[in-house]
C-alpha cells in the first residue's frame, strides 16, 4: 500500500538530512508504527506520505501512486490523518466535522448522514448525544475518537496518525489504544503510526520501525523487535526490561494448561496478556494463577515457569 524508495529530506541545500535514505515497505491492511528519540526524523516521514512535507529525493508510492505526480489537496482527501491535538473545527459541530471531507467529496446528504451516524457507533459515541455537540464540550477522550472517526469518514485506504493518543491520561489513553486496535480488526485500513512511547508501538503496531538520525535502525514485528534487537541503539532504546515487554504480546490462552489451580488462587480471564498476569502473581505472592471464563468456571491454570517458556 504504501512504498518509500530512497527518500530523503533536506530542509536547507546541503544541509543535514532529516530523512536520510530511508527505504519503507507497508503492507496493506497491517499497521506500521514509526518510533525513535526526537528528531530522528519519523514525523518528517509521515508527513512525506500526504505531501504535508515534500521530499528533496526518492520516490513515495501510495496506493499505486506516485504522490509527487498526484494533486497533493487531492491526496489529502483519501488519506484519513488523525492529530495528538484532534485539530477539530471549533465552530462546526460533531456532525458537521466528520461530514467536513465526504462534503468535499460530493457525497449526498443521506449518505453522509449514515456514514456519521455508523461511524460514531464504531468509536463508542452515542449519536444521539454527540452530533449537535460542539469539540468545547467533549472530553479529551471523547474528542480523540471524533478526530478517528472524521479521519474514516470517506472511507481512506490509509490512516496516518501522529501522536495520537498522546495527550491524553495513560488510564483513557490505555482505553483508546485498545479500542483503536479492536476497530482497526473491524475496518482494516493501512495504518503509519508516529510515537514516542514503546507499550504503544507494541501494543497497535504489526510492525516496528525504529529511526535514529534520519534511518530506519530495525523494522521487524514487535516481538522480534525486543527478543532480537538490531544492535546497541535498539537494545538500549527497548530497554532492559524488554523481556517484560514482550510477555504482553501473548495472552493467557497461549501459555495455560488444563491443570486444576491450587484453591484460592487469584483468577485471571484468558484474554489478559502475560504481562498483566505475571504483575498479578506477584502482587498474590504466588507462582500460579486459576483461568476461568466469563462466567467464572474454571478453565485451567496459568504458571509462572509456563510464562517465561513462551
Amino acid at each position: 500500500m504504501i512504498n518509500m524508495e530512497h527518500v530523503t529530506k533536506r530542509y536547507a541545500e546541503g544541509g543535514v538530512a532529516s530523512v536520510d535514505d530511508l527505504s519503507l515497505v507497508v503492507p496493506e491492511g497491517t499497521t506500521t508504527a514509526l518510533i525513535g528519540p526526537s528528531g530522528c526524523g519519523k514525523t518528517t516521514t509521515m508527513r512525506m506520505i500526504n505531501r504535508l512535507i515534500d521530499p528533496t529525493e526518492g520516490k513515495i508510492v501510495v496506493n499505486g501512486e506516485d504522490v509527487t505526480k498526484v494533486d497533493p489537496v487531492n491526496l489529502r482527501r483519501h488519506i484519513g490523518y488523525v492529530i495528538q491535538q484532534v485539530g477539530l473545527f471549533p465552530h462546526m459541530t460533531i456532525a458537521q466535522n466528520i461530514a467536513a471531507v465526504p462534503k468535499l467529496l460530493g457525497w449526498a446528504e443521506a449518505k453522509i448522514k449514515s456514514r456519521t451516524e455508523e461511524l460514531l457507533h464504531l468509536v463508542g459515541l452515542d449519536p444521539r448525544e454527540m452530533l449537535k455537540r460542539y469539540p468545547r464540550q467533549l472530553s479529551g477522550g471523547q474528542r480523540q475518537r471524533i478526530g478517528v472517526a472524521r479521519a474514516l469518514a470517506a472511507d481512506p485506504p490509509v490512516l496516518l496518525m501522529d501522536e495520537p493518543f498522546g495527550a491524553i491520561d495513560p488510564i483513557a489513553r490505555t482505553r483508546l489504544q485498545d479500542e483503536f486496535r479492536q476497530i482497526l480488526q473491524r475496518v482494516r485500513k493501512t495504518v503509519v503510526l508516529v510515537t514516542h512511547d514503546l507499550d504503544e508501538a507494541i501494543r497497535l503496531g504489526d510492525r516496528i520501525a525504529i529511526m535514529k538520525s534520519g534511518k530506519i535502525v530495525q523494522y521487524d514485528t514487535p516481538d522480534t523487535v525486543l527478543s532480537h534487537p538490531a544492535d546497541a541503539f535498539v537494545e538500549n532504546f527497548v530497554g532492559i526490561d524488554r523481556a517484560i515487554k514482550r510477555l504482553s504480546l501473548f495472552t493467557v490462552n497461549d501459555a495455560m494448561n488444563t491443570g486444576a489451580p491450587r484453591e484460592g488462587a487469584s483468577k485471571v480471564a484468558p484474554t489478559s496478556n502475560l504481562r498483566d498476569a505475571l504483575a498479578l502473581m506477584v502482587a498474590a505472592n504466588s507462582d500460579a494463577l486459576a483461568v476461568v471464563d466469563g462466567s467464572g468456571a474454571i478453565m485451567g491454570q496459568l504458571t509462572r515457569d509456563a510464562i517465561f517458556s513462551v
